[in-house]
């Protein structure tokens, strides 16, 4: 990535001194490509397109709901305890054997937001 000013200065060395490409890249040590990129460049503003997010935790996805459940009830018992993300893990592997095929730091990534317009998250693993 070159500096506004490198660009400007590759500019004018093409358009007002008459330089070549060729001429322009062994100038400012830099390869063709990047001198036309540069020189064709009209609109300096022009906006990326940005990639649609991906779901995330998509291998969890079937077993969210079971999750969910978990901690909910977890909401009705005291602190200590609740479910851990290893505990979770550790359940989900229980119950569904060689059929659940996430890893640790799978279920331990997914972040829980608020359910239903409650006002704090139910769980949150660091």
């Amino acid at each position: 990535m070159l500096t506004m000013t490198q660009t400007n200065t590759i500019r004018n060395a093409f358009f007002y001194e008459g330089d070549t490409i060729s001429q322009v890249a062994r100038d400012f040590k830099v390869d063709r490509k990047t001198v036309r990129k540069y020189i064709s460049q009209d609109d300096w503003n022009e906006v990326l397109p940005v990639a649609a997010a991906k779901p995330l935790h998509p291998k969890l996805d079937p077993y969210k709901s079971q999750i969910d459940a978990w901690l909910m009830a977890d909401k009705q018992a005291k602190k200590k305890q609740r479910h851990t993300a290893k505990r979770v893990y550790d359940r989900l592997c229980e119950t569904h054997g060689d059929n659940f095929e996430c890893s640790y730091r799978t279920v331990a990534k997914l972040r829980y937001t608020p359910f239903d317009g409650q006002p704090e998250s139910v769980l949150c693993w660091d």
